[in-house]
């Protein structure tokens, strides 16, 4: 019974913050929402530790009974804002789909689970992404409890994209057959969380909604940089942990180069709007990489796979030291320091110079390398 614990106090949690919303309470059903992160912490430890399906009927209905009082909280958020007299109100549509997607939530999930039970297939635990949703839609809720501006947007859009992955997921298991039905790997979760990510990056990136980055508050201008720093450590632990643990994968060659590709492709766009880049710099890497992703379709219709080529990891690593090093010199600090400022006025383009040559040279090593291939069609 232990087992069960955790879903009580997060269902009484979640109980006790609509209660505290509905009175006006906000400090009490901040301190719920708090009570209710650390549940989800101690829920999820326990995923990891026990086998989900010694309750299975138990686990879908109290996972139900979670989503729909989630989405109880959230709809009261919603309508809080929508009876906002601020003269500036903007309609709230992050925050109204992601209630909208929980609504979705609570009819797909029970309907799927009990199919699959019906169906003796194995339901497993919940995915990482769906854990990880339930994290950040609990910081988005207390942070919307509190009207706390700067966060509660990035904590919401965060939640939405994983709640959008978990649901990926969901309708990949449902769709299979159930011979074929197989998880994501460890290393491919963590490549697809910098496809996830991206998009994060870009509304933290562009909070202030002002294309010049330097006018961005210090805090996402740290933010940003703690996510490009993240995308590093993914991109190192991905290949680390699929050559550990023996999940090498058809899958995984194609998806780590692709993750690497829209993540650094979003990054220069954003450096491009801020002028940190010039627009034929940018093209030239974009035609570097489609060159190669057409080289790769080529090899694949003839049964070939290009596996990465130690040019291509010094190209991204290269870029991404690039990218490191604007952000840091972009950081409010390092700009008040003695000749930065003047310093500054080439330093972005002169590393995004860097990075291009380097780029178009990993380019060309792959079409050199491959030119058997191109041989069969040229």
């Amino acid at each position: 019974m232990l087992e069960l614990l955790p879903r009580v106090i997060r269902i009484i949690c979640l109980v006790l913050t609509l209660v505290f919303m509905a009175q006006g309470l906000r400090w009490p059903a901040f301190a719920a929402t708090a009570c209710l992160l650390l549940a989800n912490f101690w829920h999820n430890n326990r995923i990891r530790s026990t086998r989900e399906e010694q309750w299975p009927r138990t686990a879908i209905w109290s996972r139900t009974i979670y989503t729909a009082l989630l989405a109880g909280v959230f709809g009261v958020l919603l309508f809080e804002d929508l009876l906002t007299p601020d003269p500036l109100f903007q309609f709230p549509k992050l925050l109204a789909a992601c209630w909208i997607l929980l609504l979705v939530q609570l009819v797909a999930y029970p309907l799927y689970a009990f199919s699959a039970l019906r169906s003796g297939a194995d339901l497993g635990g919940p995915p990482f992404w769906s854990r990880a949703a339930r994290i950040a839609l609990t910081v988005a809720a207390m942070l919307f409890i509190l009207k706390i501006d700067h966060f509660r947007e990035i904590s919401v859009g965060a939640g939405l994209l994983l709640m959008l992955a978990s649901g990926a997921i969901f309708l990949y298991r449902y769709y299979r057959e159930p011979e074929h039905r197989k998880p994501l790997t460890l290393a491919s979760q963590l490549t697809v969380s910098r496809i996830v990510l991206t998009p994060v990056f870009i509304l933290v990136f562009f909070y202030d909604n002002n294309l010049d980055y330097s006018d961005n508050n210090l805090v996402f201008k740290a933010l940003s940089l703690v996510m490009v720093v993240g995308f590093m450590v993914t991109d190192f632990l991905d290949g680390y942990f699929a050559r550990k643990y023996n999940q090498v994968s058809t899958l995984g060659k194609y998806l780590d180069p692709f993750s690497d590709k829209i993540s650094n492709m979003s990054i220069f766009l954003c450096f491009l709007a801020s002028g940190y880049a010039n627009i034929w710099m940018v093209a030239l890497i974009y035609f570097r990489e489609a060159s190669v992703e057409t080289l790769r379709t080529l090899a694949a219709s003839q049964g070939m796979t290009i596996a990465a080529r130690r040019s291509g990891k010094w190209k991204t690593a290269i870029q991404m030291s690039v990218i490191l090093l604007i952000l840091i010199g972009a950081l409010d600090p390092v700009q008040a320091i003695p000749g930065v400022a003047e310093v500054w006025e080439t330093f972005p383009q002169t590393l995004m110079g860097i990075a291009t040559v380097v780029t178009l040279l990993s380019g060309a090593d792959y079409f050199v390398a491959s030119r058997d291939v191109l041989k069969r069609y040229l």
